[in-house]
């Protein structure tokens, strides 16, 4: 091999050692738990242990057999493969115990109930403005919006959009109201429609 092509295979060599890192990395991980979310047990042979248990306003929830843990810096996969892991040395086996951790979020808008929810990642955006009573005859289930911090995060998204780790704690979800226009469209249409029987029941008289 020639100087020339020794320089050449050297000069691709670091071009790709420094390409392939930042192609390779991962996402950031998802926060931890914050005050108000909280952590639901299913346990498939201890049904009287399932439950929804908060975390405090000091990072810390009681779990059954567990007793008090601090969740306040510890990032969701790593929580819950410590939590499956403990639950193990507990019971017979790790598969008797599911983890799911749920974030508090606010529901706000033409929703029925606007409030606080518990929401859980498989969840759509749809179930979580049910869990709010569903849109008012008003509300409009497109151009939902999401802020964060008073920062709008998501503005793309519809009611069957999942939520996956894309909401956080403290996240705010407001449904906004359909334009005056097609509000009242029906109500015009339907006028319309009442207007034209009662011409052609007369009509139909004479």
């Amino acid at each position: 091999m020639t100087s020339a092509s020794r320089s050449v295979v050297v000069c691709w060599s670091a071009i790709l050692t420094i390409a392939v890192p930042a192609r390779s990395q991962s996402a950031p991980e998802a926060a931890p738990l914050a005050p108000g979310d909280a952590i639901r047990t299913t346990f498939w042979r201890e049904p009287q242990l399932n439950g929804e248990y908060r975390v405090d306003e000091t990072g810390t929830v009681v779990l059954p057999l567990l007793g008090t843990r601090n969740v306040r810096d510890i990032a969701p996969d790593r929580l819950k493969t410590a939590l499956v892991s403990d639950y193990g040395r507990q019971l017979r086996s790790a598969d008797d115990v599911q983890i799911v951790l749920l974030r508090r979020v606010r529901v706000l808008g033409a929703v029925k109930t606007p409030g606080l929810y518990l929401v859980d990642p498989t969840m759509t955006l749809g179930d979580v403005i049910a869990l709010a009573g569903g849109a008012t005859q008003t509300g409009k289930l497109k151009d939902i919006r999401v802020t964060r911090n008073g920062r709008e995060i998501r503005s793309d998204l519809n009611e069957r959009a999942p939520v996956g780790e894309r909401l956080g704690s403290g996240d705010q979800i407001l449904v906004p109201e359909r334009s005056w226009f097609s509000r009242q469209g029906v109500f015009l249409l339907a006028g319309s429609i009442s207007a034209i029987t009662v011409l052609v029941t007369q009509v139909a008289k004479r």
